[in-house]
């Protein structure tokens, strides 16, 4: 009898060790379609709003917003891939005074806490790494389709440029460019 509770005991302690793994591999995996998604900015200049996108990216998606503890994303922006509609803006943002896509060709989002904010609302945080420089960032996002093998969310961010080095001489100052930079995503992802 001794030695039956001591093998109920062990084996409820190693059940006890073993859940945060199960729930882990039930987290499920995410691939971004990539004609679905885009990732767009807005800046100020002269106060009249300035917009691109970055036509490039891709994502290392675990999310269940049943399990947000184990939910943890990885996007990788090609900073290469900006665009605007006259091509002005993104010859002036690959340059080494603002994205220095030759020395910095990546930018990488990281999370792993999620908050539940409404009903299909949610708050990421994270950290960005931008031009080798990692800071805090929190997205916004709604869960606008999530069945178990498609989701799609829409979302926002704003961020500082000038903490990360984005704008250097002359572009430094704020007046003539603002600080502040709004960033937009929507990402339809399918299930792997």
């Amino acid at each position: 009898m001794v030695k039956s509770q001591g093998r109920l005991q062990f084996f409820v302690f190693f059940l006890c060790l073993l859940l945060p793994m199960i729930s882990l591999a039930d987290v499920p995996t995410w691939q971004i379609v990539p004609n679905e998604s885009h990732l767009t900015f807005t800046a100020t200049q002269n106060n009249a709003p300035v917009t691109g996108e970055f036509k490039k990216f891709s994502g290392d998606i675990h999310f269940d917003p049943d399990q947000l503890n184990a939910s943890h994303v990885k996007i990788t922006v090609d900073v290469n891939s900006i665009s605007d509609p006259y091509h002005q803006l993104s010859d002036t943002l690959i340059t080494p005074d603002w994205f220095d896509t030759k020395d910095f060709p990546k930018a990488v989002f990281q999370s792993n806490h999620f908050t539940k904010t409404g009903d299909k609302t949610y708050q990421a945080e994270g950290t960005l790494t931008l031009r080798n420089i990692t800071l805090p960032i929190t997205l916004s996002f709604t869960q606008e389709q999530y069945t178990p093998t498609q989701a799609r969310i829409k979302g926002t961010a704003t961020l500082k440029r000038t903490p990360f080095h984005v704008g250097q001489g002359e572009w430094s100052d704020t007046k003539a460019v603002k600080d502040e930079v709004t960033i937009n995503f929507e990402i339809t992802a399918v299930k792997k």
